[in-house]
C-alpha cells in the first residue's frame, strides 16, 4: 500500500494507548498507522472479556472512532458530514452504568430494532449493515445466555466491533469495516499490536508486571488503576513464576474493573467520548467496593506501587498449550510475535512515535514482543524514533524522570527482542544502543516529569523542548500535548532529519 505523506512530507507510526493519543491524532496527518494494545481488561472491553473472550477491542474501538473525519464546529455540514457525525455518535455510545439493567436492555432493543434518536442522520444503507453486526451480537449474546451479558456501561461500538469480528472470524476485517462506515480515510491505519487471527482470536490476551521486590500483578487495571477491593499481587512458585490460585473468571475480572483510561497528558476534547463507570453487577453479585468507579479520574488517590516495576510480561491464565511457555503450571509466560502488519508499517513510514500515556499498560505491552527491537533498529524507511514524554507521573511510573522512561522503553525492546527460552540456540541477540530506538524526546516546559537534558543528550538523543510560549497552558495548570504541539514538535524533527 502506497503510504499518504503528511503535510510535512512524513508518514507515522504510532505506539499509544486507546486515548492517550486521541486529542492529537489529526497532528499525524490523514494517514498515519497507529499500533494498539489488545490486552485491556476493564470498562465494557471486561464484559465481553467475560462472556465471549478473544482479545480485547476497546483501545481500537476508542481510535477508530477518533479517525472518523468530522467538520470543525460552526462550519456549515454536508450530507455526507452529517450522516459521518451521526455514526461518530451511535459508535461513540455508551448506556449508563447506574441504570437498571431491564432499562438499559429495552434500550439495547430499540437500537437493535432500529429505532431511537440515534439512528438519525444515518442513512438507510449504512444503518442496515451496522444494524446487522448488532443483531449478530445480540445472537452471540443469546447463545451464551448462561453468561448473562449486562448492557450496563455498554458501548455499541465495541458491540458493532465484536459482532463484525466474530462473523469473519478476524478482527482487522472488523477493523476494514468500522473504518468503511464511518469514513475513516483508506490510508490510515488501526493496527492490534497482536495478530489475533488464529491462535488469539477467541483468547482472552493478559499482562502482568513483576515488581523490583518480585511481586506479580495481572491484569491491566489491576497494574494501572485496581479498585479497593481487588488483590492483585500474587506469590511465585519456585522457579519464579507467578502462581494464581484458580483461574481468574467473570466474577474476580469484574472486581479489578477499569475506571478510566484517560491520562493527564490527554487534554478533554467536546468530542471525547465518555469512559467514566465500571463493569456492573449481575443480580445476586455483590461489590466489595461500596464506592463504585463513576467518579473517578485516573491520577487521583492513587495508591502507588509496593516497588517499582521491573518488567511486563504476557500470560496464559489457564494453562493452554503456547509455542513458547517456561514451565506447565496455572501460569505460564508466553512471548506474542508482532502483528505482520507492525513489521509492514515499520520498513514503510517515516517515524515512529513513542505516544504520552500509561507507560507499562499502553506503551510497554506493544514492544514487549519478540524481534521486534531488531526491527526498529534495522528499519531502512524510519527516519525519526520519537518520546512524546508524559507531563505527570502516575501509578504506573511513580518518580520516573525522563530518563526512566527512555530506559524502560530500550530495556523492554532488548529483553523481548529474543526470549529468554530462545536465547540457548539464537544466542542474546544484538545488544542495541538507545538511539537505535529513539532519536528524539519531545517534552512540555512545565510539565512535572523531572528532564535532564544534558544526560539524554550524551546518549546520542535529541531533545525538542516545547516552550509555554508554544503550548500556552493557563498558569497553574498541567501542559498537555495536543494537535498544534505535537504538529510543533513535529516540524522541529524534520528539521534535524533534514539537516
Amino acid at each position: 500500500m502506497t503510504t499518504v505523506p503528511t503535510a510535512s512530507g512524513l508518514s507515522y507510526l504510532v505506539i499509544s494507548g486507546g486515548t492517550g493519543a486521541n486529542s492529537f491524532a489529526s497532528a499525524f496527518g490523514r494517514a498515519p498507522a497507529f499500533v494498539l494494545p489488545v490486552s485491556d481488561d476493564g470498562g465494557s472491553s471486561a464484559e465481553i472479556l467475560r462472556c465471549f473472550g478473544g482479545p480485547s477491542i476497546g483501545d481500537i474501538r476508542s481510535r477508530l472512532i477518533r479517525l472518523i473525519p468530522l467538520p470543525p464546529k460552526g462550519q456549515e455540514e454536508s450530507e455526507a458530514d452529517v450522516e459521518r457525525r451521526a455514526i461518530y455518535n451511535l459508535m461513540a455510545h455508551r448506556f449508563p452504568a447506574d441504570a437498571p439493567e431491564s432499562v438499559v436492555r429495552e434500550r439495547w432493543e430499540e437500537i437493535v430494532e432500529g429505532r431511537g434518536e440515534l439512528w438519525n442522520g444515518v442513512g438507510e444503507d449504512k444503518k442496515e449493515c451496522i444494524r446487522a453486526f448488532l443483531v449478530h451480537f445480540q445472537t452471540l449474546c443469546l447463545r451464551r445466555a448462561h453468561k448473562r451479558f449486562s448492557f450496563r456501561n455498554f458501548s455499541l461500538g465495541n458491540g458493532f466491533l465484536t459482532g463484525a469480528r466474530d462473523l469473519f472470524s478476524n478482527l482487522p476485517s472488523a477493523i476494514f469495516l468500522f473504518k468503511s462506515v464511518g469514513g475513516v480515510n483508506e490510508g490510515a491505519q488501526v493496527i492490534p499490536v497482536i495478530n489475533t487471527n488464529r491462535k488469539y482470536l477467541n483468547k482472552t490476551i493478559t499482562i502482568a508486571v513483576q515488581l523490583e521486590n518480585q511481586s506479580t500483578i495481572v491484569g491491566q487495571c489491576n497494574i494501572s488503576h485496581p479498585t479497593p477491593s481487588s488483590n492483585p499481587l500474587l506469590r511465585h512458585n519456585a522457579g519464579g513464576v507467578p502462581v494464581v490460585p484458580v483461574p481468574i473468571n467473570g466474577g474476580a475480572r469484574r472486581h479489578g474493573t477499569r475506571r478510566d483510561s484517560r491520562t493527564f497528558d490527554t487534554a478533554e476534547s467536546a468530542l471525547a467520548t465518555p469512559e467514566r463507570g465500571t463493569t456492573p453487577l449481575l443480580p445476586g453479585e455483590e461489590r466489595e467496593d461500596s464506592g463504585g468507579n463513576l467518579a473517578y479520574t485516573k491520577g487521583m488517590k492513587e495508591v502507588p506501587l509496593e516497588s517499582r516495576i521491573e518488567r511486563l510480561f504476557y500470560i496464559n491464565l489457564y494453562g493452554q498449550v503456547s509455542v513458547l511457555t517456561l514451565r506447565s503450571t496455572d501460569v505460564q509466560e508466553i512471548f506474542p510475535e508482532p502483528n505482520t502488519d507492525f513489521y509492514n508499517a515499520l520498513d514503510k513510514r517515516d517515524v515512529l512515535v513513542y505516544s504520552c500515556g500509561s507507560l507499562w499498560t499502553s506503551i510497554v505491552p506493544c514492544i514487549a514482543l519478540r524481534g521486534l527491537g531488531t526491527s526498529i533498529a534495522q528499519s531502512k524507511s524510519l527516519k525519526a524514533k520519537v518520546v512524546l514524554l508524559n507531563s505527570v507521573n502516575d501509578r504506573e511510573t511513580g518518580d520516573y524522570t525522563a530518563m526512566d522512561y527512555i530506559d524502560t522503553i530500550a530495556n523492554m525492546l532488548r529483553h523481548y527482542d529474543v526470549p529468554v527460552p530462545l536465547r540457548a540456540s539464537f544466542g542474546e541477540g544484538v545488544p542495541w544502543e538507545t538511539r537505535s530506538f529513539i532519536t528524539h524526546v519531545a517534552y512540555l516546559e512545565g510539565g512535572k516529569v523531572p528532564v535532564d537534558e544534558k544526560a539524554i543528550r550524551e546518549r546520542g538523543i535529541n531533545v525538542i523542548r516545547i516552550p509555554a510560549a508554544i503550548h500556552q497552558t493557563p498558569e497553574g495548570k498541567t501542559p498537555l500535548f495536543k494537535s498544534s504541539t505535537v504538529s510543533w514538535a513535529m516540524d522541529r524533527v524534520v528539521e534535524d532529519i533534514g539537516h
